[in-house]
């Protein structure tokens, strides 16, 4: 009988617990966060991890991380508000704005700052420039993406008509934009910094041609959201990006440890047949490119994800939109800056440093 209840006790105090906890999982709010490629990697790392860092439930929320496949199903997803939150590019946005249209979104912090992007060739390739590529077949990842329109002015300024003297292939993200180039499908690659790093971490050997002169500081990404969402939930997007940047500190001061992350909450994204610490090390190459773009090249700005006027300037011009945009600064806006960099930086780089690794333990 005396077994018998004190079975019935713990039996009662579990119950209790998952109710508990199913109450404090209710309090949570759930997020929906669009992003512009197909596949979750860790280009957006700073957005996943904190919902394992524990930071989201922190400010109250749990976020759902969406792949939309391209920036413009993006930009609709957030006018048609089936995601809260999304990546925003400028050579998407401006467009908009240069057609007389109101940009249905509103960019509110700067998570990668330019400029991040590079044409690779393989090494035996004879190109030592970029003006070496006219009549060359240059891959992107997807039309979609922001490299496929700031390949294209690059290319224009380095002194090749990018409609008429090379063509444009789509070739798919990661590895297989790699493979696309060592097969020969293309003669060369414009990407960003992280699909360059699981490119070269697939042992795929790379060569960077030089950027022409005079390229100035864009394509940056931002946070995007619905201008509802910062009048009504203003506290949601204080709060989501206010985990992004305690996130950015980490990754920062503990690259392995973010890979680590990253692969406890998307084990299928390791590369098979190798070691934990190998598969670590295969992620933390995109990562490790990455991090630095999570602080300003302005030295000035002080301020995580804060937004400068300068910049939009420089993405008008390189667009070649100046007189289509006299004023930028419907497109923006840095009033929740202060209130996202309330918390102790020291803190998370101090949690970060002790992070602790199971696999160094063995």
């Amino acid at each position: 009988m005396e077994k018998a209840a004190r079975t019935l006790g713990c039996t009662a105090a579990i119950t209790i617990c998952l109710v508990l906890s199913a109450a404090a999982q209710e309090t949570l709010k759930q997020i929906r966060f669009g992003f512009a490629t197909k596949a979750v990697s860790p280009i957006i790392v700073n957005v996943l991890i904190p919902e394992r860092l524990g930071y989201y439930r922190e400010e109250g929320l749990t976020v759902e991380a969406i792949p939309l496949g391209s920036n413009a199903a993006v930009m609709r997803s957030l006018e048609q508000k089936r995601v809260d939150f999304g990546t925003g590019v400028a050579a998407f946005q401006l467009p908009i704005l240069a057609r007389g249209e109101e940009l249905p979104l509103i960019n509110f912090f700067e998570f990668t700052y330019p400029f991040k992007y590079a044409m690779a060739v393989l090494p035996d390739s004879p190109a030592k420039s970029m003006a070496d590529l006219k009549g060359k077949r240059l891959a992107v990842s997807g039309f979609g993406m922001a490299e496929y329109p700031i390949g294209q002015t690059l290319m224009r300024l380095a002194g090749v008509d990018p409609e008429k003297e090379v063509s444009w292939l789509a070739v798919g993200e990661g590895v297989t934009a790699g493979l696309a180039l060592q097969r020969g499908e293309a003669d060369a690659l414009f990407y960003f910094d992280t699909g360059f790093g699981t490119i070269e971490s697939a042992g795929i050997k790379l060569r960077y041609l030089p950027i022409p002169p005079g390229v100035p500081q864009i394509g940056g990404v931002f946070f995007s959201t619905h201008r509802d969402m910062l009048r009504d939930h203003r506290d949601r997007a204080i709060g989501f990006a206010r985990a992004a940047a305690r996130a950015q500190i980490f990754i920062q001061e503990n690259p392995e440890a973010a890979a680590y992350l990253f692969l406890q909450m998307f084990p299928e994204a390791a590369p098979k047949g190798v070691s934990i610490d190998k598969q670590v090390s295969a992620i933390m190459s995109s990562i490790v490119k990455r991090a630095p773009f999570y602080s300003p090249f302005d030295k000035s700005i002080t301020k995580w994800g804060y937004i400068k006027e300068s910049e939009w300037f420089d993405e008008i011009k390189f667009a070649g939109l100046e007189g289509k945009i006299n004023n930028p600064s419907a497109m923006y806006t840095n009033d929740l800056i202060d209130d996202i960099n309330r918390f102790d930086a020291e803190s998370i780089r101090r949690q970060a440093g002790a992070f602790p690794l199971p696999y160094k333990a063995q």
